[in-house]
């Protein structure tokens, strides 16, 4: 109950910085004691769940490819670039710039047929079929070039570029 209300309460003023003593009153609790049992029953603190809430939100904005990084920052509650990029990052693994430019299905063909939701990815090879020479039991190393002979190189060579292109080595190219 406690941690359904703060959240419809947290998504209705996500832009706001949080106003403890506010949503304490509105519950009826002080507000130390609405941090720790929303951290107790939720697992998160109430700062991180606001961060998760404006980084759905920004994720949303940013995925139509329209607005401007600074201007979805803003959009959603951070002051500044920088905090924001940093929060997006820790929630979703990326750049906010890069989640703006990703590709995105626009619309579905016709001739599609009855393809899967957006989102899934679908793997043909399993464990079983990675080829002998390239699986952890073998032993063996397979080496990158047909060819292990030093290649040519313009400017001076190191004293150790003799060992480097030994058959088995790993900076083979």
């Amino acid at each position: 109950m406690l941690a359904s209300t703060v959240d419809r309460w947290l998504k209705k003023h996500y832009r706001d910085p949080i106003d403890l003593p506010a949503l304490a009153g509105e519950i009826g609790i002080t507000p130390f004691l609405l941090c720790r049992l929303y951290r107790e029953r939720s697992g998160k603190t109430l700062r991180l769940k606001q961060r998760e809430i404006r980084i759905t939100h920004a994720a949303k904005l940013l995925s139509n490819g329209e607005r401007k990084v600074g201007d979805v920052a803003r959009a959603v509650g951070y002051g500044s670039v920088s905090h924001f990029t940093k929060a997006f990052l820790e929630e979703k693994g990326t750049l906010p710039s890069i989640w703006k430019s990703r590709p995105r299905i626009v619309s579905v063909p016709e001739t599609a047929g009855s393809l899967p939701p957006p989102g899934l990815t679908f793997v043909r090879a399993t464990m079983g079929e990675v080829p002998p020479e390239l699986s952890y039991e073998s032993g063996q190393w397979m080496p990158a070039r047909a060819d292990p002979a030093p290649r040519a190189r313009a400017g001076r060579g190191s004293k150790r570029s003799g060992k480097r292109w030994q058959e088995g080595n790993a900076f083979l190219d």
